[in-house]
């Protein structure tokens, strides 16, 4: 557990890392890019722990569609064993490529295509932290 962090910091961690993945859609093919300005704690563990969920989305340009297999290996060659990375191609419950990043203290990543196949997903699960007691899980952060 990263006891140091501030729900901040694991917000900004988690973007950031967000933020630097959306790079790997080619950029001939994004429209646009929206990262969730807020995002929710989920319960790291029984002892007190939480950690920031986020996400971003790179809509696809009207008639073009990604290459998520290439995104993903792509994403798991560049991050794999990186910082204490470990990454990895796995599939999707329809059955498609994503790439899978987990980090230190309970962070992780999913790059996926969206099921409409209109865009790419990228969800954030920043390192875990203790939540000072004056602030609630229950609030966006």
């Amino acid at each position: 557990m990263a006891e140091s962090l501030t729900v901040e910091d694991a917000k900004k961690i988690a973007q950031g890392m967000e933020t630097e993945l959306a790079t790997f859609v080619p950029g001939d093919l994004v429209a646009s890019i929206a990262q969730r300005p807020t995002g929710v704690l989920l319960r790291c563990g029984a002892d007190g722990t939480y950690q920031w969920t986020g996400a971003t989305t790179v809509q696809v340009a009207a008639g073009k569609r990604v290459d998520a297999e290439a995104i993903a290996t792509d994403i798991v060659a560049a991050y794999n064993g990186k910082d204490s990375l470990a990454a990895k191609v796995e599939q999707t419950s329809d059955g498609e490529p994503r790439a899978h990043i987990v980090g230190p203290d309970g962070a992780g990543y999913l790059v996926s295509e969206d099921p409409d196949r209109a865009g790419v997903r990228i969800a954030s699960f920043s390192p875990c932290f203790t939540l000072p007691d004056d602030m609630s899980p229950a609030n966006d952060y």
